[in-house]
């Protein structure tokens, strides 16, 4: 066996020319091919001896890696038997919550990798609203609000206690998407610390949220997208009898409260509760849903039965999602191609034989119905009315929203669906009265101090300016008898029952700063929506 290299380091070792701080040379040359010519080099030319400033080196990455090793081993045993932690998966809504409140917090360091997202929720909107010289309004894209990014530990202190969030993401086989993740940890042998960190959160986006409505929509794979956070509707806007109003408030106010849900129980009674809204279309059914959302302070969840892409099997696993307390809004219920199930041919076989003809024109007939399905549009969904019932008041139904639906023509709607027990109250929804549209117009010319303050400023004037941007310089009308005195006068002018509120309100939203202007016109404005109507015309002017 050749010891030729360990008697060569042995002489390195003892070798009265190194100092005992250096790494011996052979070391040094097994690691560094070359170091010795290097060194020579080094020493001769610049008077450094190299040795010295790669023992230092060397020491140092010893202890660094040293120290890394034992700290990972005891933040690895600490995280595995003295932490505690709470998952929140991605389509919960506490997850936002939980990601817009640690874009608030001053982290522990500074954070190297963050990812921005663009606010269009900023609750400073105004600030990012300018004007040139002109007055020309001119819309800037909302500043951006930075998250945490995947695969980072974001660290924090909250109440003296260290916190850490991690934000992770898998693919979701089931639903075809990919799944998104925050888990909070603590050190503790208990999550209570972290619970109280999510009330904290859940407190500090109630006062964020102030009358706000969070809108919900279906996407593909059956589960809920927050698509919006909208402005709660004040119920004084819609325009429906104040009676109707205050009996829905108070009938959903007496059905949300703990106590009617203990009394159900108590009886064996399903705690459901299903509202129809119907009437033309324009009269404030949807709007009257999200204000009952904002009154309440529930989320609302959308659902259009007549999505091709909406499944019976997404369908459910959407109302299985469903929180304990919400609105579920189906839209144009009528239009959703709803069919019964085709009654058995064995029924029909045991008619007697003098009723033959009878029957074979039935058959007939149904066969027509079918060939008009047939030619029906795209729109029409794949959801029958069986699939519908069954999640509405089906053995393993969710309980506890309210269920709201919405159609141009109940007459159409099957009587299964709109029984009682599925449907508890039916609310007619009618063209304007004369009252309707006397509250439209003193809703769109009532001016607030605080709307006064934020007013606008008018356009310049300029050599082209005509009479319609002059008159848009005036005031507005702020003395309460004078504008009632106008929407008296406004409202005499239309007739009852022939214009929706939709259509009163375009055309005062046309004039929203001219109240004269609008009494003044509105007769003329009548006499071409009018002549439409009378013709048939879907569009105003149409000959």
């Amino acid at each position: 066996m050749d010891f030729s290299r360990l008697q060569s380091l042995q002489y390195e070792l003892n070798s009265t020319n190194s100092t005992a701080t250096n790494l011996p040379s052979t070391i040094l040359e097994l690691v560094v091919p070359g170091y010795s010519t290097i060194s020579q080099l080094a020493f001769r030319f610049l008077g450094i001896d190299i040795g010295v400033l790669v023992t230092g080196w060397a020491l140092i990455f010893g202890c660094r890696t040293a120290w890394r090793y034992m700290y990972d081993l005891i933040q690895g045993y600490l995280d595995e038997h003295y932490t505690s932690s709470i998952q929140i998966d991605d389509d919960d809504g506490l997850f936002e919550y939980v990601k817009a409140w640690l874009a608030e917090q001053k982290t522990r360091r500074p954070m190297r990798k963050l990812k921005a997202v663009t606010d269009y929720e900023d609750k400073n909107k105004n600030d990012n609203e300018q004007h040139d010289d002109g007055g020309i309004y001119k819309y800037e894209v909302p500043i951006p609000r930075y998250e945490l990014t995947y695969g980072v530990d974001n660290e924090f202190y909250y109440s003296g206690r260290y916190f850490k969030v991690v934000r992770s993401s898998e693919k979701d086989d089931y639903r075809g998407r990919l799944k998104e993740s925050l888990e909070i940890y603590c050190y503790g042998q208990t999550t209570q610390p972290i619970k109280d960190l999510l009330l904290h959160i859940r407190q500090w986006k109630m006062k964020q949220e102030t009358a706000m409505t969070s809108v919900f929509r279906p996407l593909s794979g059956g589960y809920w997208s927050r698509q919006s956070s909208r402005p709660s509707r004040s119920l004084h806007t819609v325009s429906l009898d104040q009676d109707q109003k205050e009996q829905i408030v108070d009938d959903v106010n007496e059905y949300l409260h703990p106590a009617t849900a203990r009394w159900y129980a108590a009886r064996g009674i399903p705690h459901r509760r299903g509202y129809l809204f119907h009437g033309p279309p324009g009269t404030g059914k949807t709007s009257l849903s999200f204000a009952l959302a904002g009154v309440f302070g529930l989320a609302i969840y959308c659902v259009s039965l007549n999505d091709k892409d909406l499944t019976e099997s997404d369908l459910s696993s959407l109302f299985e999602d469903l929180p304990d307390r919400c609105i579920v809004l189906l839209e144009d219920i009528d239009s959703a191609g709803l069919k019964r199930e085709e009654e058995s041919v064995s029924d029909t076989a045991k008619s007697s034989d003098a009723d033959g003809d009878k029957e074979k024109e039935k058959e007939k007939e149904k066969e027509k119905e079918k060939e008009k399905d047939a030619a029906k549009p795209a729109g029409t969904g794949a959801i029958s009315l069986s699939a519908l019932l069954n999640v509405i008041d089906g053995a393993a139904a969710h309980e506890g929203h309210v269920l709201i639906m919405t159609t141009n023509t109940p007459e159409t709607l099957d009587a299964a669906l709109i029984r009682p027990g599925r449907i508890d109250h039916q609310v007619s929804f009618t063209l304007a009265s004369r009252s309707q549209i006397r509250e439209t117009f003193l809703r769109m010319y009532s001016t607030t101090p605080e709307e006064a303050a934020s007013a606008p400023p008018p356009l310049s004037s300029s050599p082209s300016t005509n009479s319609t941007t002059k008159s848009a310089k005036r005031p507005r009308v702020t003395d309460p008898q004078v504008l009632e005195k106008m929407a008296q006068e406004f409202a005499e002018k239309l007739p009852e029952g022939e214009l929706s509120p939709a259509e009163v309100q375009g055309y005062l939203l046309r004039r929203k700063k001219e109240p004269e202007r609008a009494v003044r016109e509105v007769e003329g404005w009548w006499e071409e929506v009018g002549r439409g109507k009378r013709r048939g015309k879907k569009l105003v002017g149409a000959q």
